[in-house]
């Protein structure tokens, strides 16, 4: 800490990876949402579930696939705006809010982003 206090670049440190975490749980949350749809459809199919059901599913699917798409992109974006933050504030390397941010991008550019 200098004088004048907290260096603000460890505050955008810690804002931008909320931000990538938050992405990345509601992306999770939308492709179990998904799987949930996809599964649903199929016993919709096989218990003969009439058309106007099985359309509305599929629309369904439709319109969370769209919002995946989305979340991909969007957590794309942050990754790499937090990895410029990092690459911009090496010299904090020693404070954990710079580790933590590390750690995030790290996991999350691992995963599938």
């Amino acid at each position: 800490m200098n004088a004048t206090g907290p260096d603000p670049r460890l505050r955008q440190l810690t804002i931008k990876t909320n931000v990538v975490k938050r992405i990345s749980k509601e992306k999770l949350k939308y492709e179990e949402e998904l799987t949930d749809l996809q599964r649903s459809l199929e016993e919709k199919k096989a218990s003969g579930v009439d058309e106007y059901t099985i359309k509305k599913v599929c629309e369904l699917i439709d319109e969370t696939k769209m919002v995946v798409s989305d979340c991909s992109r969007r957590l794309t974006e942050a990754l790499s705006d937090l990895e410029g933050t990092l690459a911009s504030c090496e010299d904090l390397s020693e404070h954990e809010n710079y580790q933590a941010a590390k750690s995030v991008a790290l996991e999350q550019g691992s995963g599938d982003a």
